[in-house]
Formats: C-alpha cells, sequence, structure tokens
C-alpha cells in the first residue's frame, strides 16, 4: 500500500523530522538493510584477513597495491551521480504519468447525470451499466499490467463472480474472436447504451451527447497509457548499467579503504569502525536512492508505496454506482448565512488559539502614497517610442507636429493614420533637420472629437514646445516621437 506520512508534516518542526526518520515501512533503513549488512560483513572479513594475516607476514604490498588503484579516481571512472540522477528523473516522470491515468469514474459518473436527465428505470437502468461497463474494462487492463489485480481476478469467472459482468456478458466476451486483448469491449458496450439512452430521448442534447461519449473516450485513454507504458518499458539496459555501476563501485570501495599508504605495525582496532564511516554514510545515500528508482520503476507493483490498484475498483464502482443513483436527489432551497452582508469566516475554537490566519493579499498593497478623498492631478504625457540613446547634437529629430488650426482639426490629423508623407522643413533655432507628417486626405471628413480630446491635443501642443526648450543640448536623450 501506499505509505502516507503527511499527517507527520503539516508543520515544520525538529520533532517532525524525527519522525520520518524513525519510520521503517516504505523507509530507507527498510530499503537498503539486506545491501548494508552485506557491504558492513564483507568489510570486515576483508579487513580482518588484511590486518591479521596479510599485514603482520609481510605480504600487505600486493594488496595495497590493488587497493589503491581500486580507490584511485574512482568518482571518475564510474560517474554515479549522474547516472542516477539522469535515471531518476525519466522514473519518475513516468510515475507522475501514470499517477494521472489510473482512471477515476466521477466526472464521468457526474457527466452521466447531466446529459441522461430521464427518471425512468431504464435510464436509471442505462447509467448505471455504463458506470459497470467502464469499470470492467479498467479491471480487464489492470489485471495485465498489475500483479495485485491480478491475484484478485485470476480468470473471467472470477470477475463474474464478483459481480461486474453477468453471465451473457461472459459469454460474448469469450466468442469474440481476437488475438488481441478485448479491453475495448465493455467501452463499445457502453456507447451502445449511450445511443440507446439517445433513441429513448433520455438525453437532454445532442452537444451532451457528444460531451458524454467524450469522457467515455477520455477514461478508455488513460487506460490506454497505462497499457503503453507497461508495453514499453525504459531499455532495460539502463537499469541494467546503473545497478551495475552502483554495486561495483562499491564492492571497489571495500577493498581501497583497506589501503594503507605507510604501514605501521602498531595496529589500532579502532581503525577498523573509523574508516568505513563515510563509506557507510555514502552506501546509505547512493544505495537509497537507487531503491526509490527501482519502487518507482512499476508503480502497479506490490511494494509498500506502490498505488493500490484494487482499492481503486472498489471505490470506482460503488462510487460511480451511487452517484448515479443520486442523480435526482438534492436539498431544498435555502437562504444560507453568507447573504447576510455582515456575515464572517467561522473558525473553531482551538484552532484560533495559538494561530493567526494570514491575509492573502499583494507585497504592496498596504503602502500608503495618497489618501482615499485627495485630489490627484493627472497631466497628459505624450507617447514615446525609445530607439536609442544618442547625443542631442548628433540625434535627428523626428517629431509629429501639429499644423496651426481649431484643436478638433489638430485632433483629427493625430488620429488620422492613413496614407502618411513625409516632407523636409527646416527648423528654426536646431542645428539638426525637423520633419513633419502631412496627409492628403480631407480632415473635415474625419468628424471632430469632443471638446475633451481637444482640450487634450492643446495641451499636448504645450507640453511639446515645453520640453523642446528646456531640453538640454548636451544631455544623452532618446529620440521622441510625438502623435
Amino acid at each position: 500500500m501506499t505509505v502516507s506520512y503527511n499527517s507527520d508534516v503539516s508543520s515544520v518542526s525538529s520533532s517532525n523530522f524525527l519522525k520520518l526518520l524513525l519510520r521503517w515501512k516504505g523507509s530507507i533503513w527498510k530499503s537498503v538493510s539486506s545491501e548494508f549488512f552485506i557491504w558492513c560483513i564483507s568489510y570486515i572479513l576483508v579487513a580482518f584477513l588484511y590486518h591479521w594475516f596479510l599485514f603482520p607476514y609481510g605480504y600487505y604490498d600486493a594488496f595495497n597495491d590493488i587497493a589503491y588503484y581500486c580507490g584511485k579516481d574512482l568518482h571518475s571512472y564510474i560517474p554515479l551521480t549522474f547516472m542516477l540522477a539522469f535515471f531518476v528523473s525519466i522514473i519518475v516522470e513516468r510515475w507522475r504519468t501514470i499517477l494521472a491515468n489510473l482512471g477515476w469514474i466521477e466526472t464521468t459518473a457526474l457527466t452521466l447525470n447531466a446529459i441522461i436527465v430521464s427518471r425512468s428505470d431504464e435510464a436509471r437502468l442505462i447509467k448505471r451499466g455504463i458506470v459497470r461497463y467502464l469499470i470492467l474494462s479498467q479491471i480487464l487492463t489492470y489485471r495485465d499490467i498489475s500483479i495485485r489485480v491480478r491475484r484478485r481476478f485470476p480468470n473471467l469467472d472470477s470477475i463474474r463472480k464478483a459481480g461486474f459482468m453477468t453471465e451473457e456478458e461472459e459469454e460474448i466476451l469469450e466468442t469474440i474472436d481476437l488475438d488481441y486483448n478485448k479491453y475495448w469491449v465493455p467501452i463499445n458496450w457502453a456507447i451502445g447504451y449511450v445511443n440507446r439512452a439517445n433513441e429513448k430521448g433520455y438525453v437532454v442534447s445532442p452537444p451532451g451527447m457528444i460531451n458524454l461519449i467524450t469522457e467515455i473516450k477520455a477514461f478508455r485513454s488513460a487506460l490506454a497509457t497505462l497499457c503503453t507504458f507497461d508495453w514499453c518499458p525504459i531499455p532495460i539496459a539502463y537499469p541494467q548499467v546503473v545497478f551495475f555501476a552502483v554495486r561495483i563501485y562499491f564492492i571497489l570501495s571495500l577493498i581501497s579503504r583497506q589501503y594503507i599508504r605507510v604501514p605501521n605495525k602498531d595496529f589500532e582496532p579502532v581503525q577498523l569502525f573509523i574508516r568505513p564511516l563515510i563509506t557507510i554514510i555514502e552506501l546509505i545515500c547512493i544505495i537509497g536512492w537507487m531503491k526509490v528508482a527501482e519502487a518507482l520503476l512499476n508503480p502497479l507493483g506490490e511494494d509498500d508505496d506502490d498505488f493500490e490498484s484494487n482499492y481503486l475498483i472498489d471505490k470506482n464502482i460503488f462510487t460511480g454506482m451511487r452517484i448515479v443513483d443520486c442523480s435526482d436527489v438534492y436539498p431544498t432551497l435555502v437562504q444560507d448565512i453568507f447573504s447576510d452582508p455582515g456575515a464572517m469566516p467561522i473558525y473553531s475554537a482551538e484552532s484560533q488559539k495559538n494561530h493567526t490566519n494570514g491575509a492573502l493579499v499583494g507585497s504592496v498593497s498596504n503602502v500608503t502614497l495618497a489618501q482615499f478623498d485627495e485630489n490627484i492631478q493627472m497631466v497628459p504625457v505624450a507617447p514615446r517610442n525609445s530607439i536609442g540613446e544618442i547625443n542631442a547634437h548628433d540625434r535627428t529629430s523626428i517629431r509629429r507636429r501639429f499644423k496651426t488650426g481649431t484643436a478638433s482639426q489638430s485632433a483629427s490629423r493625430a488620429s488620422s493614420f492613413r496614407e502618411p508623407r513625409l516632407h523636409h522643413q527646416t527648423s528654426i533655432g536646431e542645428s539638426n533637420d525637423g520633419y513633419e507628417l502631412d496627409y492628403d486626405i480631407n480632415l473635415e471628413d474625419l468628424g471632430s472629437p469632443s471638446r475633451r480630446n481637444a482640450n487634450f491635443f492643446s495641451n499636448l501642443a504645450k507640453v511639446d514646445e515645453i520640453e523642446e526648450h528646456s531640453s538640454p543640448a548636451t544631455a544623452k536623450t532618446s529620440v521622441v516621437s510625438r502623435v
């Protein structure tokens, strides 16, 4: 079953870490226990052979040479961290996809209630039959990819005895002459029931029928995704090379950790326990990492953290049937307490003893720059289109000026962007050339804007004149385009 520990980490504290660390089921200690004891016993045997037989009698030179070359650049020869990281990332992505496609019946059952609105007994049986056929297809699929479901339903007769299909349906399923899987047969029966409900007038509308068939297809597609991941696993060479590299790494560490660069006849027995300490920590981390990948490689197996396939089947059949049976059961309409404009959130007294509820607000929502009733002066600003900063005496001033005339004509000219033509014009008081947009269209045909727009463009012309006389000649500025 899936090991749940969410309640242990509901809040952050050092005691929560100890709660997780001391758990056994599904833990790293249970995963690496066999490899850990094998390595420790092997290390003790090699150390005993070296320090009590080879070293005292002077036969340690050859062993030291072997140990030296086994430990020299061990991390470079076997890039274990890179191999494990890439492998685990692939496994986790497959695990997430399988989890998202396990197949839950609630959405389809609720769609049935929304689309088939008749209260007749036949309509109710049609909805129950559709739910049962979908779960029957799920059972047929899970039997081939999950050993737990296979143990529960070893043959079709066991499925019939569990109530998921009738004797007639079992005979029809067995008489279909096909060398391949028959997961699609119950889905086909479910679609047939949908067509029957449509012929009887139980379906609320043709778009509703299309939506219902789409939900059935989505349920089947999720099961097909599970089959695809089971049929096409990760190439076996990849898990082999990773698992082989991990074990070879620690076999070499058994020898290399025994190496003594300067032989010392006064051997202290405490070295036997101090030297492998770092290697033991490394072993727990890397073997635990590898065991996580092994557990996630097939999440429909029988490990502690694998998915509960049988529980999902039971939940789907009972939940789906109850949903379609309660299609016309709903409470009476009443006025809720939240209709009161002065309603406030209500919490239990226990929940408010030591905690305060933090409001989800913007990070600068509490910054006050003006009072609520303060009169803020707003001014028009010409649109600017910066195309880079250059020196004022080197830049070319490209301006869209307004000719002398009424405000409505100026505004009409500003709002016209069709057939523009640029004409060269000498600007008095400026060392560079000025340009002005001219138009061939009749401005009077465009109509006059409102008085508010006329005031806006009048103020815009004043701002243009002020900026032109106040801009220093040596300052770096951007080329301004005024509309």
